[in-house]
């Protein structure tokens, strides 16, 4: 990937000397600061912006490591085929009109994928604005270069992938006008036609210059690449997914043709690697400057402290730092006896720290107060990390983001600051603090959540990857069912492959007769349940073919002939043992096309529909990976015992959700498994309905 980032000479395929073209912009950028050879082409000139033009990029006489091409699309494949020929090793396509366009640009982004594969050379793109270098001041794109010219660069350390085009030049220039954060790399993928978001996101995590990544993306290249990437990341990394919605996923498959995924899954696969989820642009650019800007560490416990100027300031940012389920945290008594002296006798010292009245009592003393209580904050082993507060109303008011800065160093805590004040200034300590490496914000609510962002990167354990057992075999006769059947397999041979992987399921057998079912009955014991298996018939409840409760033989028999009646004898009536268990969930596995096989938790019965509380992994699952996925869903009162219900065993739920990845992993042709519901009691759990769906 080195040769698009620092190529030794770039060839612009599409150039032209007029100023309102794409081709124009691209050459004035590249000039701005790459310092190798820039070669035009253009067969309709000789020369532009100075520089000799080239009819093809083969007839170059220099080295070329890298075409940045901008030509209609029909022309593409050519122009392609043409670097292919000079031996170019990567292609940035930023002209659009591909898969994104309709079928004939699909046609054209499959010749430009089928050039890639015979060759192997790297192609990035097409219909994005391809790549800004800050630190080294290489930009590779064609976003209007008075834009550059009007703002300035900050470089930083924080590199964003946008899957968007336009998207990427406007953060830019937001970035730049707004002095919010420092960058050092922007790259735009577009269409993904084969350089995607795991190929960048594998660069930046070696990049020196790099020390936070943000990706806005509408589709995942390779899902279990990507999570594999980021579980073993050392930086912190910040994703935004568009396409959540159904509509936005309509808009995403229009825009950059991709295929959006199902937002739950994803959401369950990003938090089991680690990764931050953002769910707008500003809050991944604020969560990204925060994460560069602070250090993680693995230890402490995430309490907070609040310095300020103002009581109900103090109180509103409580609040805030209350709804990231942080901490307050209570100063040490060496703390509040150093702070005390600051103050007036009759103001106490509390956490939110307000500092107006000890700034009140030191007027014309030689006493730094926000200073000195700041230090001693930072200094206190009970605080984890400060939420401060500036104030800036005149100069009287002005605090040294260095002498902040410095403070901030030695302690290794991190530091969030909000501040209120004029507007000219506040932009005047935002920008010096930046500089110095304090993010500042002028909403309370935003500082308030990338703080929890932090101290939950901060905390978070080591993440540990899964060993896959997926060499689960089965019985013959039910490896017979796997090979041979297709859709749907009926809930008693579902259960039966489930029993065979060590997943308990609720005592039954097939009745043959009415006699039979008696016999069943007796031997479970009543109450028993009574279910009509129908050849695809998932959903019996619909189909009015369960029976709930059948106290006696005399009711065995009876429900025995309704079902058979019912399914005018085209099926088979399973009799089980009525289990007594308050809590009722669902498990199951499915394939997702991005991610593979994932297990998904909830709540069951009923309740799986009505509340729609299931949460997603991807497998496989370690036994700390199932634990949390269970702590997931909201309804954690009903795992924990309601209503004189005994809580339920996550150990045992933690090992069966792993047990479904990797039978998802041994078993590829199990398309879908659903256990619903799985009855939690007294005596454990077990499945009491459930269907596996084969491809």
């Amino acid at each position: 990937m080195d040769i698009f980032f620092n190529p030794r000479g770039i060839a612009v395929v599409g150039a032209t000397p007029n100023p309102l073209k794409g081709g124009n912009a691209i050459l004035k950028n590249i000039l701005l600061g790459f310092s190798g050879g820039i070669f035009p082409v253009n067969p309709k000139y000789g020369q532009i912006e100075g520089l000799t033009c080239y009819p093809t990029v083969s007839s170059i006489p220099d080295p070329v490591d890298l075409a940045v091409v901008f030509v209609p699309a029909p022309l593409a494949p050519a122009a392609v085929e043409d670097c292919v020929g000079k031996g170019v090793r990567g292609i940035m396509i930023e002209s659009g009109g591909f898969a994104e366009a309709g079928p004939e640009g699909e046609r054209l982004q499959k010749a430009l994928s089928d050039i890639a594969a015979r060759t192997g050379i790297r192609l990035w793109g097409p219909n994005c604005m391809g790549l800004v270098d800050v630190v080294h001041r290489h930009i590779f794109s064609f976003m209007d270069p008075r834009a550059l010219e009007q703002e300035e660069f900050i470089p930083g350390t924080v590199s964003l992938v946008v899957q968007s085009g336009m998207l990427s030049a406007i953060f830019l220039i937001d970035i730049m006008s707004n002095a919010t954060m420092g960058v050092s790399k922007v790259a735009s993928l577009g269409n993904k036609v084969d350089v995607n978001e795991c190929d960048i996101l594998e660069y930046f995590l070696d990049d020196p210059d790099t020390e936070a990544i943000g990706l806005y993306l509408e589709s995942f290249s390779d899902g279990r690449r990507f999570l594999d990437l980021c579980r073993r990341s050392e930086k912190p990394i910040v994703v935004l997914k568009g396409g959540r919605s159904r509509q936005g996923a309509e808009a995403a498959r229009s825009h950059t043709a991709s295929l959006a995924g199902n937002q739950r899954i994803v959401a369950g696969a990003l938090a089991q690697v680690g990764v931050t989820e953002a769910r707008d642009f500003k809050q991944m650019m604020d969560l990204c400057r925060c994460f560069a800007l602070t250090k993680p560490d693995r230890g402490g416990a995430g309490r907070v402290a609040i310095l300020t100027l103002s009581g109900g300031a103090g109180i509103v940012a409580t609040d805030f730092v209350a709804e990231q389920g942080l901490t307050m945290a209570t100063l040490s008594a060496s703390t509040r006896s150093s702070l005390a002296e600051l103050f007036p006798k009759w103001m106490p010292v509390t956490n939110p720290v307000d500092l107006w009245p000890a700034v009140e009592r030191q007027v014309g003393a030689d006493v730094d107060v926000f200073s000195l209580s700041l230090e001693l904050l930072l200094g206190d082993p009970e605080v984890d990390a400060v939420f401060l507060h500036v104030f800036i109303s005149n100069s009287r008011s002005r605090i040294n983001p260095a002498e902040l800065a410095a403070r901030i160093r030695i302690s290794g805590k991190p530091v969030i600051a909000w501040i209120i004040g004029r507007r000219d200034d506040t932009y005047a300590f935002q920008r010096e603090a930046l500089v110095h490496g304090i993010p500042v914000f002028t909403e309370i609510s935003r500082a308030a959540e990338c703080l929890g962002a932090v101290l939950g990167e901060r905390y978070r354990p080591e993440p540990v990857i899964a060993e896959s057992k997926d060499d689960r075999t089965l019985p013959a006769y039910l490896e017979k069912h796997i090979r041979s059947a297709s859709g749907p397999l009926d809930e008693h041979i579902s259960k039966a492959v489930l029993r065979s992987c060590g997943i308990p399921v609720v005592p039954e057998e097939v009745a043959a007769d009415a006699a039979h079912a008696e016999a069943v009955s007796a031997a479970l014991g009543y109450p028993v349940v009574m279910k009509g298996l129908l050849p695809g018939g998932v959903h019996k409840t619909e189909l009015d073919i369960v029976r709930l409760g059948i106290p006696n033989g005399r009711a065995a028999r009876e429900t025995f002939g309704s079902l058979m009646e019912k399914m005018e004898g085209r099926g088979r009536v399973l009799v089980q043992k009525q289990l007594p268990g308050k809590v009722e969930l669902i498990l199951g596995l499915l394939r997702d096309p991005q991610f593979g096989p994932c297990v998904m938790f909830g709540l069951g019965g009923v309740m799986a529909e009505l509340f729609e509380d299931a949460v997603f992994a991807v497998a496989p699952l370690t036994h700390r990976e199932a634990l949390k996925l269970i702590g997931r869903i909201r309804g954690q009162k009903m795992l924990d015992g309601f209503r004189g219900s005994p809580p339920v065993n996550r150990e045992e739920i933690a090992r069966i959700l792993m047990t479904l990845g990797e039978i998802g992993l041994g078993q590829p042709r199990i398309r879908e498994i659903d256990i619903n519901p799985l009855i939690v009691g007294e005596e454990g759990a077990a499945a009491a309905d459930a269907t596996i769906i084969l491809e």
